[in-house]
């Protein structure tokens, strides 16, 4: 399973837990007792979501440069630091976490692609980014963003979520929140955790997640084709370089599904150019990610309020 079919899957259930009214407050002792721990328990779930999500995305751009002529020095200075001192940073931390029987073998196994990296680009350390603590902090997305070229990486998730309809005021601010918030439900059993905050954690989880995974694989795929961000007197990337190309069902009875090209300038763009009217989601999903990956624009699929329910990157 993919790092984003493991997210969508994760939240789907997430989501179906908070329908559940054991999670809600009726001023009976016993019973909000037990609410109060399983909202703290979907707490700790929520960011380990977003937490796992980032790091098992960003490994898998690191295992998937595929370009023959790109080359170590066509990565960034960061990216190329992070893929060999940040790396051995990672795996030191993730090495007292092993059996002691299994380090030696697994210490090899970890060492191979620091190793190599410089000769084999497309098995790059997935212990490059976020591995050398227990839990992720805001720093590091920034850091992942910035090592493939993102400017302002925080500011560019917040736009871009809310060109999809998801965003928040703040994504780093709301990544805190979920992050202290889990932290709080961890290690205190009197933590107060409320359903309205566990229902904004999901949306802002995906958000965050969303936006994240449109930035980095726009660049990877930029950097894969030697036209990485601020590489060859190009500039740092920005939200606006995202191009973005929506599927979504037409109203009324007959269920047809449009494929329209967001329409520029953000922060208030449109939906109404629309490639193509087609009578099911399969066949729309399979034109528009034809028509995308030949033009390097994102492929958004939105539900039946507007939401975004999956993405394909070019």
């Amino acid at each position: 399973m993919s790092a984003k079919e493991s997210l969508l899957a994760t939240l789907g259930v997430l989501g179906d837990c908070l329908k559940d009214g054991a999670l809600i407050d009726k001023n009976l002792t016993d019973h909000d007792l037990r609410a109060s721990m399983l909202r703290q328990g979907l707490a700790v779930l929520a960011f380990a979501t977003m937490e796992s999500f980032i790091r098992e995305r960003t490994g898998e751009l690191l295992r998937s440069f595929s370009n023959p002529l790109l080359t170590f020095t066509d990565l960034l200075p960061a990216l190329q630091r992070a893929t060999t001192l940040g790396a051995l940073e990672g795996i030191r931390f993730r090495l007292k976490l092993r059996p002691v029987q299994e380090r030696v073998n697994w210490l090899v196994g970890a060492l191979a692609p620091v190793a190599s990296a410089t000769s084999n680009l497309a098995q790059l350390s997935t212990h490059s980014f976020g591995q050398a603590a227990s839990n992720l902090i805001e720093d590091d997305i920034q850091e992942i963003l910035k090592a493939f070229g993102v400017k302002d990486p925080w500011k560019q998730i917040t736009e871009l979520s809310r060109r999809l309809g998801v965003g928040t005021l703040d994504s780093r601010s709301e990544f805190i929140a979920i992050k202290e918030r889990r932290h709080d439900s961890a290690h205190a059993l009197s933590a107060n955790v409320l359903h309205p905050d566990l229902e904004g954690s999901l949306r802002s989880v995906l958000a965050i997640c969303i936006g994240f995974d449109l930035l980095i694989s726009h660049a990877h795929g930029l950097t894969n084709l030697k036209l990485g961000p601020s590489t060859g007197n190009r500039p740092l990337m920005a939200h606006t370089d995202v191009k973005l190309l929506f599927v979504t069902q037409q109203p009324g009875p007959a269920k047809r599904f449009a494929v329209r090209k967001e329409q520029l300038p953000p922060p208030a763009p449109t939906l109404n150019k629309s490639l193509r009217i087609l009578p099911d989601v399969s066949s729309a999903i399979t034109f528009a990610r034809s028509y995308a990956s030949a033009r390097r624009i994102q492929v958004v699929v939105l539900d039946g309020i507007s939401a975004p329910r999956d993405w394909i990157n070019w």
